[in-house]
């Protein structure tokens, strides 16, 4: 899909309809417009062609044999490859209740038959745009997200730890019963945590030995440097909490901004228990893995201290020791 102003050349439609007399009409006004247009009989053939050719958008006629437009739509909108591709459903004037029921399948639009072809390909370019613009978003969380992996890949040890870490984040999270949206900040911020190492040179994040009072400051600064980094771009803002604040201590001895209690966004520190416990069970320059046993004594030995939220971690154990959501190495209750 290239964007030419409001034009965009070439952009691939997929169009879903089972009427040749319909596809007739539509398929020459569309390819004279500069589209290019691919046509399916059914839901089924159209779920099969989604998947094939990757279309910038989708005509889908509601009424059709084997799987209707509807059925496609949410399934399409359910599949996290696919859904952000846009649907414009061909529609009756009388239609009310399919589009009620389309629209709840997740349909970006509805064109009214017969087809006014001014409304059609406007409707089609606005949809265009909208998605342009998302892949656009798309491709800067991309981005960051490769300099995060970058950094860690620089350190054979921490290989892993942020996919790890939101990994763990995003179950923990459902165990919690967070929205959608509260998980998919954990899933940002699991990745992005650690994206303000990226100014620190190696030979301090690969120390072996302990750290000077000057390489602890620097390394302090990398939350802060973090959210620095992603703050420009909204797609990211939910985690921008958990790239900040997830070196913060609920008795007010964290870093960067010594908050304390409810202060500490519960977010970051649901992000901060389980960077935690990953760094303790994975082997890293400054010593070996420890055993999830040993490593769940010693956060609990913080806790006490009065560093970690009682609760998450409580929860977060709960979590590792069930049975529905195992966890390696860490015994159920029963074997406990």
């Amino acid at each position: 899909m290239h964007p030419t102003g409001t034009v965009f050349t070439g952009a691939k439609i997929l169009l879903v309809e089972d009427d040749p007399q319909a596809v007739g009409i539509l398929e020459p006004i569309l390819v004279s417009r500069g589209f290019s247009v691919a046509v399916a009989r059914d839901g089924v053939e159209g779920l099969e062609k989604v998947k094939l050719h990757s279309p910038d958008i989708l005509l889908l006629d509601v009424n059709m044999p084997r799987m209707d437009g509807i059925e496609l739509c949410r399934q399409i909108k359910n599949d996290d490859s696919v859904r952000l591709i846009p649907v414009i459903m061909l529609t009756g004037q009388s239609d009310f209740e399919k589009k009620l029921e389309a629209l709840e399948a997740g349909a970006d639009d509805f064109v009214n038959k017969p087809y006014n072809t001014v409304e059609l390909v406007t409707r089609i370019k606005s949809l265009l745009k909208v998605k342009y613009l998302n892949e656009q978003l798309d491709s800067a969380e991309a981005v960051l997200f490769s300099m995060a992996r970058a950094i860690e890949a620089k350190d054979s040890y921490t290989q892993g730890h942020v996919e790890r870490v939101s990994q763990l984040a995003v179950r923990l999270g459902g165990h919690l019963q967070l929205s959608e949206e509260e998980i998919d900040s954990l899933r940002k911020g699991g990745i992005l945590h650690d994206i303000g190492k990226i100014g620190i040179q190696d030979k301090i994040l690969n120390k072996a030995g302990p750290l000077t009072t000057e390489e602890r400051k620097i390394i302090r600064m990398h939350p802060g440097q973090g959210a620095k980094i992603c703050e420009k771009l909204k797609s990211i803002r939910g985690a921008i909490p958990v790239i900040r604040h997830h070196h913060e201590r609920l008795d007010g001895t964290g870093y960067p901004d010594q908050l304390s209690g409810e202060e500490i966004p519960l977010l970051a520190r649901i992000m901060t228990i389980v960077d935690i416990y990953d760094a303790l069970t994975t082997t890293r320059s400054y010593r070996k893995r420890l055993p999830p046993e040993v490593a769940l004594e010693i956060m609990w030995d913080e806790t006490h201290k009065g560093w970690w939220d009682k609760h998450v971690l409580s929860e977060f154990e709960a979590l590792l020791r069930s049975k529905e959501n195992p966890v390696p190495d860490v015994p159920s209750p029963a074997a406990a």
